[in-house]
């Protein structure tokens, strides 16, 4: 499942854990996978239908771990696939050839053959505007509550200008939410004109212009699946049925009340000339993001006019994916599923959400450890983003995470307008072990937003990082400590592979690397280590003892390496300036291209 939730059978937890039926906690990969005395077993499914659950119960003071398959309606069959002896590892390489066989993992290198444009996803931070405009609706969607413009589609323009300009964030995946008539999540699927209170159509096409003059990728936030009682368009003939024939009802969100539109007539929907067709030709974003579409798990609805059961809910949701993709080049929704690799380009919320790592799973009530087991089987088919807001003075372990996964980290929190030229809040201290990205002393950012701080600091490190691992998988993920709190990574193979180091536990860890001898990782610390780029947070690299825990990156030319390249470029984040390399110790405040011959 998307988790990786790896559940040993000494955890001494009793618990039923049965996928596939709610929407957030459900199957994101159709498999199972099982280790007993070093033997391993894949079991997977095709059908909608196949609910496995997990159990565990304690009998005697001995745990008993078994799983069992609920196969209803259409299901008939599950696919055993013994793999031989191994551990998660083997697990993941043998489903890998399964996914392979059956059409799942489509890469990205054969994504950007389809779209060039996708080829600057790679190392790109996602930058998203939650919501230009806010406007909120009573439950039946008949009266305003409030209305909060948070930026007009100039100032969105120029937030991008300035990540790019200032901060020097190179790649960015810049998405827009709440450009719609009505504002986010309001009177869908009903977008055009875009709103006028944050400048409307001509605002919004400059806007998208300027951004992707940047050589960032923009993109549009939209949402077919949800419709509201004050859409133009409305009409209960979209709506899913129940069996007694009453409507099924969505989220209640700034709209009111959300109706859920069943797949097929989501289809019909975006396909209206006013809809995507008009949107493309307006605004011409190289991307475009429908909400929820991923989301939810598969979907029934009992109308007799457009009846349909699980499968041919993905069948439609796979044909909605296709045809936004043709519209626009890009495509993407809303967490992630299996069946979406070869029908779209990104995933919002599969990583993470609203600052956890695991959205509303409890691990410990499993005596589970996550691993990223998406990572080991998909890592090199998807660009995948968290989602949602959260505070970067809380966010240490959240960016560990990402440095583990080697993804890119998503910035939903943007403060208002023109946040920069405001008053900015108190920055972290060398003590302040959360907040440790929001560091910026003796480094690149030093006198910065906070907000600014953090994108820096964060993008220097996670963006190279996705970029120089974008077309691996995760091959070898390891416990270096009997805790498992210590993880390490190998995205690749042999001398061109990229390992990343990573101490989850409450005490300083101490590893051994290539370039830097006995690290010192404090708590959420990490070190990345490749041909061509190297990045630490420690407390002691290459025989430098730092008095505060120091982030340092570096960089080869292109098309060349570390070992051989004659200069590389070194970013300095926090702490102390001093970085040693090859036996030489360097003073670097803020950046500098290094002689190291």
């Amino acid at each position: 499942c998307r988790e990786g939730l790896l559940i040993p059978a000494d955890s001494g937890k009793s618990f039923k854990r049965i996928f596939g039926t709610s929407d957030y906690e459900g199957c994101h990969m159709n498999m199972l996978g099982f280790i007993k005395s070093g033997s391993t077993l894949a079991v997977t499914w095709d059908d909608a239908y196949v609910f496995p659950e997990i159990s565990s119960s304690l009998e005697s003071g001995t745990q008993k771990l078994t799983a069992n398959f609920e196969l209803r309606q259409s299901a008939n069959a599950i696919r055993l696939m013994p793999l031989g002896k191994g551990d998660f590892n083997r697990i993941a390489d043998g489903y890998r050839q399964y996914a392979k066989r059956h059409g799942f993992a489509v890469t990205l290198r054969q994504k950007i053959r389809r779209d060039p444009h996708v080829e600057r996803m790679l190392g790109a931070s996602n930058a998203k505007l939650w919501t230009c405009l806010a406007r909120r609706m009573n439950e039946e969607s008949t009266a305003e509550e409030s209305v909060n413009i948070r930026w007009t589609f100039d100032e969105a323009a120029k937030i991008a200008e300035h990540l790019h300009n200032d901060l020097k964030v190179d790649r960015c995946f810049f998405m827009i939410g709440g450009w719609t008539e009505g504002g986010y999540d309001c009177r869908h699927p009903d977008n055009l004109p875009a709103n006028p209170e944050c400048g409307g159509n001509n605002a919004l096409a400059d806007a998208v212009k300027r951004i992707q003059a940047l050589s960032y990728v923009g993109c549009l936030h939209d949402n077919v699946q949800d419709m509201y009682h004050d859409a133009k368009s409305w009409s209960e003939d979209f709506i899913e049925k129940r069996p007694d024939g009453s409507l099924i009802t969505g989220g209640r969100w700034l709209g009111g009340r959300a109706y859920m539109v069943c797949a097929p007539k989501q289809v019909e929907l975006a396909m209206r000339k006013q809809n995507l067709p008009d949107t493309a030709k307006l605004f011409a974003p190289w991307s475009y993001f429908i909400d929820t579409t991923y989301a939810v798990g598969p979907r029934e609805c009992f109308d007799p006019k457009h009846p349909l059961d699980r499968n041919l809910d993905i069948a439609w949701k796979t044909r909605l994916s296709d045809y936004a993709r043709d519209v626009f080049g890009i495509f993407g929704s809303e967490c992630g599923r299996e069946w979406a690799l070869p029908h779209s380009d990104f995933f919002e919320g599969l990583v993470a959400v609203s600052g956890r790592y695991y959205h509303n799973l409890k691990p410990e009530d499993y005596g589970a450890t996550v691993i990223p087991f998406f990572e080991m089987v998909y890592h090199d088919c998807q660009i995948c983003f968290g989602k949602y807001g959260y505070s970067p003075q809380k966010a240490a372990e959240y960016v560990a995470h990402h440095v583990l996964c080697a993804r890119p980290l998503h910035y939903h929190s943007f403060p208002d307008h023109l946040y920069w030229k405001a008053d900015a809040p108190a920055r972290a201290t060398q003590d302040d072990a959360l907040a440790c990205y929001t560091r910026s002393d003796n480094g690149w950012a030093q006198g910065m937003h906070p907000w600014d701080i953090f994108i820096k600091n964060t993008h220097e490190i996670l963006g190279p990082l996705h970029h120089i691992t974008a077309h691996n998988r995760l091959t070898n993920l390891e416990f270096l400590t009997s805790n498992r709190s210590v993880r390490r990574a190998t995205y690749g193979h042999g001398g061109q592979a990229t390992q990343v180091t990573v101490n989850f536990g409450t005490d300083d860890a101490g590893v051994e690397t290539k370039y830097g001898g006995t690290a010192v990782l404090p708590t959420w610390g990490f070190v990345v280590e490749s041909p061509t780029f190297v990045a630490f947070h420690a407390k002691q690299w290459n025989e430098q003892k730092y008095d505060s825990c120091t982030l340092f990156t570096l960089r080869a030319p292109e098309n060349d390496t570390l070992d051989r390249a004659g200069r590389i470029r070194v970013f300095h984040a926090f702490g102390s300036p001093s970085l040693r390399w090859n036996k030489k110790l360097h003073k670097v405040e803020r950046e500098a291209t290094v002689n190291i011959q």
